[in-house]
């Protein structure tokens, strides 16, 4: 049985509640004849990556889907790129403060995502979802924790395709903030599931459907 990692973050910060792991709960056991594992990870620097290692090591996935909060921005951001530093003048979990420390010393400057984007845009227009390209992970947590893992599969050559997605703050957290960009639950969800669904079922349904409506042979 196909292998999914899907992974939320504890709350960080001055938050009680974190959006990912409400999502978590949510995101069925099985998918396509996948396994899901989930995992919820410590906001801390370099454990997060610790501990999920033994999980990529034990159920070698066919995806990792990372979940992290960005507070302050209005979609479902998918994550074109990790870069190698810490820079973040928010303390992690456990007190800890980085600036221009890498994430892996002597690593390569960054690395993208092996999921095809274009895709997943193609379906969120199509489904008008509200997922959009991000072009920056940050340098926080989130970010350390995505370059860890696109370089481990890049160091042991693995066809595993992993995706880190920035999702805002749900809109029960943030009904005592005015200001801050919000979202209801459901609609990350769809967001997610959309992306699980065109990376572990790529074949467009409903595209096929209306080429066969049109009189064209479907492939």
């Amino acid at each position: 049985m196909d292998k999914i990692l899907v992974t939320a973050f504890e709350p960080f910060g001055d938050e009680t509640t974190n959006p990912t792991m409400r999502l978590l709960e949510h995101i069925p056991e099985t998918l396509y004849d996948a396994r899901v594992i989930k995992s919820t990870l410590p906001v801390v620097y370099n454990h997060a990556f610790d501990k999920l290692l033994p999980l990529i090591e034990t159920h070698e996935p066919q995806l990792i889907i990372m979940l992290g909060l960005a507070k302050g921005r209005t979609h479902v951001n998918l994550e074109r790129i990790a870069i190698n530093v810490n820079d973040s003048s928010m303390p992690d979990n456990l007190g800890t403060v980085l600036h221009e420390v890498p994430v892996v010393k002597g690593g390569a400057d960054g690395y993208f995502t092996n999921v095809d984007l274009k895709a997943i845009l193609k379906r969120a227009q199509e489904q008008t979802l509200p997922l959009h390209v991000s072009n920056t992970a940050g340098a926080y947590v989130c970010n350390n924790l995505y370059y860890h893992v696109l370089h481990h599969l890049k160091t042991f050559n693995a066809s595993t395709k992993a995706l880190f997605m920035h999702v805002p703050m749900l809109s029960e957290d943030a009904a005592l903030k005015p200001g801050v960009a919000s979202m209801p639950l459901n609609h990350m969800l769809d967001a997610v599931m959309a992306v699980l669904d065109v990376v572990m079922n790529p074949v467009d349904i409903k595209s096929q459907s209306a080429k066969v409506d049109k009189g064209q042979k479907a492939l």
